[in-house]
């Protein structure tokens, strides 16, 4: 006589590996999310740390901005050289020309976000959109400083060469305020006269002023998204616990 297959014995134990295999896939699946959710935390905290340095530095670079853009307003204003503001006055604003107005706010770990893929990891749609906002203010406010100094570097400074001695501009400008500087008076008087008459000098002015209205109003901008992405991850963070 035929053996009979215990069909209903082998379904049984069929579906007991089944639920084994699901099982092990399913605490698989819930360990690594666990994991990659601590390794989000983490992430999400540390940025969160290094957004709170940064935004303690907006406030000096916008008084540092603010106090450029003045200077170049009050060179304008010297135009067209026939009543000169006092030279004390004139040395400190054209030494504010060649300042480079950065903001440079710390960026490791949101470098490290970017480049090693750790912005997948993050779950909140908005946290995401807000960082790649920052990414993209950070890029335009470089840009902008970028074109200003070589506004200065490529233009201004070769003008002001054999006009206003260099030593005169580092003794009696914002430099000489802040640091000391062991160079004599220079015998070459500097040639204001001429320099505020030429249109070209008053163009230039004018082109790094607009770069530096631009970079004034992204510094706004990036503290605003500063705030608001600390905000965003305080919820999430929040939320974890």
């Amino acid at each position: 006589m035929p053996r009979q297959v215990p069909w209903g014995r082998l379904g049984a134990e069929g579906a007991v590996i089944v639920f084994s295999i699901l099982l092990a896939f399913a605490i698989q699946a819930w360990w690594e999310g666990s994991q990659e959710r601590k390794q989000e935390i983490r992430h999400l905290a540390a940025l969160r740390s290094e957004l709170e340095v940064g935004l303690e530095i907006i406030p000096g670079a916008k008084t540092t901005i603010a106090n450029m853009l003045h200077s170049h307003v009050s060179l304008t204003r010297q135009f067209p050289g026939d009543a000169l503001a006092p030279e004390d006055s004139l040395f400190i604003w054209l030494s504010d020309l060649s300042r480079p107005g950065n903001l440079r706010p710390p960026t490791a770990v949101f470098d490290d976000l970017v480049s090693s893929g750790g912005i997948q990891l993050i779950k909140s749609d908005l946290v995401r959109l807000a960082i790649a906002d920052y990414q993209r203010l950070l890029g335009i406010h470089q840009t902008n400083i970028d074109q200003a100094w070589a506004t200065w570097a490529e233009r201004m400074q070769p003008f002001l060469e054999g006009r206003v001695p260099r030593g005169e501009r580092l003794r009696r400008g914002s430099y000489g305020a802040e640091w000391p500087v062991p160079l004599a008076p220079s015998p070459f008087p500097p040639d204001f006269a001429s320099m505020f008459n030429d249109p070209s000098f008053s163009s230039m002015i004018a082109e790094r002023w607009m770069r530096l209205d631009q970079a004034a109003r992204n510094v706004a901008a990036i503290g605003s998204l500063m705030e608001e992405l600390i905000a965003l991850i305080d919820e999430e963070l929040g939320a974890a616990e």
